[in-house]
């Protein structure tokens, strides 16, 4: 699971609380993928009983007495982080978009509702997408941040078929007549005249 290892790397450069690795994980990848509290603490949890990572009470200055928990990567979990950098992913991405169910399970009567609800999701994707042609206009120079270039890139590649493949939804089903395979009729053949004993007359 990504987020397992993500926190483990994250973890690899100093002890942090579940809310430093939320946030040090949005400022990465927030423009992509957002994580909420009780995913965190969940992974932090299965995480820490699978040996990869230790948890102590610190004191958090800013509430007094106020203790939360930090969390320590261990010998187990630098080695499933880096078994897990060198394996290939294995398999495809799902893919698992709430508009594919929506275009399956639309009625004829339901095309013009889809529609304008696709209309819709296209220009949020366009938004999205002109942001991140922002944000890779200009390589940088740091490992780190072409590592994040590339993410956004690939997000932004990603926005871009998928407005292309919701223009291709809007001229195929906009269309009062979907465009079908038409065959024309073959011409009818005459039965050929016979004699009254059956052969075949010759014209």
């Amino acid at each position: 699971m990504p987020v397992k290892h993500a926190l483990l790397a994250l973890l690899t450069e100093r002890d942090l609380t579940g809310y430093e690795l939320k946030l040090r994980f949005e400022r990465i990848l927030g423009e992509f993928w957002q994580l909420n509290s009780g995913q965190v603490y969940s992974t932090l949890e299965r995480l820490r009983r699978e040996g990869m990572v230790s948890r102590s009470r610190v004191h958090d200055d800013g509430d007094g007495d106020a203790a939360r928990a930090a969390f320590a990567i261990r010998p187990r979990g630098r080695q499933a982080l880096a078994r897990w950098m060198a394996a290939p992913v294995g398999r495809l991405r799902p893919v698992r978009d709430p508009l594919f169910v929506k275009l399956v399970f639309c009625d004829p009567g339901d095309v013009a509702r889809v529609l304008r609800s696709f209309a819709a999701e296209a220009r949020r994707y366009h938004e999205a997408t002109e942001t991140l042609r922002a944000l890779v206009a200009r390589a940088p120079m740091s490992h780190g941040g072409r590592v994040r270039w590339l993410v956004a890139d690939a997000a932004r590649r990603s926005y871009q078929a998928q407005l292309e493949w919701l223009e291709s939804v809007r001229r195929f089903l906009g269309e009062s007549d979907p465009p079908t395979t038409r065959r024309e009729p073959l011409p009818l053949r005459r039965a050929p005249a016979r004699h009254g004993d059956g052969r075949e007359a010759v014209a």
